[in-house]
């Protein structure tokens, strides 16, 4: 999937263009001039996917260094400085690595480790007739607007 079949190509080209030079890309500016934060949690969702090269689920350090051609076949790497400092304030758990919802927890089965933060999490999304992957959607939606990337 082609990120101008999700984002509005002359938006993607204005942010390209604004964050052209070296260590000048700012994470939070760059989701807002492409439109990012006015788009639905399904289009968040078709976003990250296209991030994510490998389809493992996380955006890891190596593919963020190459999140811009991600936007644009000609856009350039970023930079190792913009990459730690990108990955710093996205990876909420520290494990090097951008989950929909920062977390990369699991248990010996597979299955995502249930803590009583994730336990509440999932009794509030029940309460407000959500599923637990809404709210999480909702979540990384809210984080976008809001531009906080930690």
């Amino acid at each position: 999937m082609a990120m101008s079949s999700i984002l509005n190509a002359d938006d993607i080209k204005k942010a390209l263009d604004a964050f052209a030079v070296a260590d000048s890309f700012d994470h939070k500016k760059f989701f807002e001039i492409v439109g990012l934060k006015s788009k639905s949690p399904n289009d968040v969702k078709k976003v990250f996917t296209v991030l994510d090269a490998d389809n493992s689920g996380f955006i890891e350090e190596e593919e963020l260094k190459f999140v811009l051609k991600g936007f644009a076949k000609d856009g350039r790497d970023l930079t190792d400085k913009e990459t730690k400092a990108f990955l710093k304030a996205a990876d909420k758990d520290g494990d090097g690595k951008i989950g929909i919802d920062g977390k990369n927890k699991t248990s010996k089965s597979g299955c995502e480790c249930l803590n009583p933060k994730s336990l509440t999490e999932i009794q509030t999304a029940k309460r407000r007739g959500q599923n637990y992957i809404q709210q999480k959607l909702l979540s990384l939606v809210k984080w976008i607007h809001l531009g906080l990337m930690s």
